[in-house]
């Protein structure tokens, strides 16, 4: 049975709570379950508890794969028959659905952001009090890196994927500009200065237009290469086809010559018998 996708905004919801959310994230990568604070009512979750569940199960079911190999909503039931004391929540039921694969794909690159963002904090917390490298800058770069990934697969019907990436790069700057001038390998504010949406795609545009003269003025250059390499190869095989279409005109070069002999000599004869000057004909004389 095919699952059906939807979308909902709601979904990125716990991003607003990253801290939080991802130590329950990687807890769960390592238990194979999620564990969720509940509100005091019990057996009641928040949205964002929601969004993260959601998350989560979308993103270890799908794995790399372009389709879903079982409906969200149908694993949670499976599991939910194993032990139904676990789980009890009624609620959850109608919260868990399968995420288009575009925007799953959005949801993880924002995903691989905020947890690099919490890599930057990390690094930028040891290098302050110890005074030594932390890879600080090795992690902005790669930051740097994922965001502009980012911004390039945010089009046509992202404008909200877009406004979250938007706001990554508002907090990213604020959080750390301060803190430049106290690290040992990030002393600069300009590493936490993400560029605009227009210059990245403006850049990676450029860059297709350059790698697409290369590959036009490329391809019959190789073409060439190629012709030139393998021409050797091939010499053998085209001296044997010459050699046997040679042969087939001098045989029948031949064979016209031939004619041409035939002919001649018919008329000579014919000259000899009728336009000699004794004009000797003789019969057969059969004796009887």
């Amino acid at each position: 049975m095919a699952c059906t996708e939807e979308t909902k905004k709601g979904d990125y919801g716990f991003f607003e709570n990253f801290d939080y959310y991802n130590k329950k994230a990687e807890a769960a990568d390592k238990t194979n379950k999620v564990e969720i604070s509940l509100e005091p009512e019990a057996g009641k979750l928040v949205n964002d508890d929601y969004s993260l569940m959601n998350y989560w199960l979308n993103d270890k079911l799908r794995g790399t794969n372009s389709d879903l190999p079982m409906c969200v909503k149908n694993f949670y039931q499976k599991i939910k028959e194993i032990n139904e004391n676990y789980f009890k929540i009624v609620t959850l039921d109608n919260k868990l659905y399968n995420m288009k694969k575009n925007d799953l794909d959005n949801m993880r690159k924002l995903y691989d952001l905020y947890n690099i963002k919490e890599k930057v904090s990390a690094s930028i917390t040891e290098e302050m009090s110890t005074g030594k490298n932390a890879s600080c800058l090795g992690n902005t770069k790669e930051c740097y890196r994922k965001y502009k990934e980012a911004i390039i697969s945010c089009r046509d019907d992202c404008l909200y994927f877009c406004s979250l990436i938007k706001e990554f790069k508002r907090k990213y700057k604020n959080d750390f500009s301060y803190y430049a001038k106290s690290t040992f390998s990030c002393k600069s504010e300009e590493l936490f200065e993400l560029p605009n949406y227009g210059v990245v795609l403006k850049e990676h545009e450029g860059v297709q237009v350059i790698r697409n003269g290369t590959l036009s003025v490329l391809l019959p250059v190789l073409g060439v290469f190629l012709m030139l390499k393998f021409s050797n190869k091939f010499t053998p095989f085209r001296q044997y086809i010459l050699e046997k279409i040679k042969r087939k005109n001098i045989l029948f070069d031949e064979g016209e010559r031939e004619n041409e002999l035939f002919s001649y000599t018919y008329d000579d004869d014919s000259s000899i018998f009728n336009d000699g000057e004794y004009n000797i004909s003789y019969y057969n004389v059969r004796n009887y």
